[in-house]
């Protein structure tokens, strides 16, 4: 095969694959605190104010964006610092990586800002 078919196939395809992957565990890991749940209550056990805020902290979106927008921080920088170390050997790959990294930092700060937006709203 023709590498000009098969390198943006396996790049557009490893996306896909990367948030089908994302989405599938986080369904996973609902359905688990959901069946957890089900099963305590079927048995007639009694689901103390500690036991459902430790399972609600399961899947807080707070903490995701906070968690979320740390990450994609980490990762633009990760990528501003390749191209600065490409770009010490090819002075022409440093804008591209630079523009590359923007994608993420910019993503990264908007969940921050959603993760901060979010925690005032409870507080009030």
């Amino acid at each position: 095969m023709d590498e000009s078919i098969v390198v943006p196939t396996v790049l557009f395809g490893s996306i896909v694959g990367i948030v089908w992957l994302v989405s599938h565990f986080n369904f996973k890991k609902r359905s688990t605190v959901h069946e957890t749940l089900r099963h305590a209550i079927d048995q007639g056990q009694v689901l103390s104010d500690d036991m459902m805020v430790r399972l609600s902290l399961a899947n807080d979106p707070v903490r995701a964006d906070l968690r979320r927008g740390v990450l994609f921080i980490a990762a633009g920088l990760a990528f501003g610092f390749l191209g600065t170390m490409v770009g010490m050997e090819e002075g022409e790959a440093i804008r591209p990586m630079l523009g590359v990294a923007a994608f993420p930092v910019f993503l990264g700060l908007a969940y921050l800002g959603l993760w901060a937006s979010a925690r005032h709203e409870r507080k009030a």
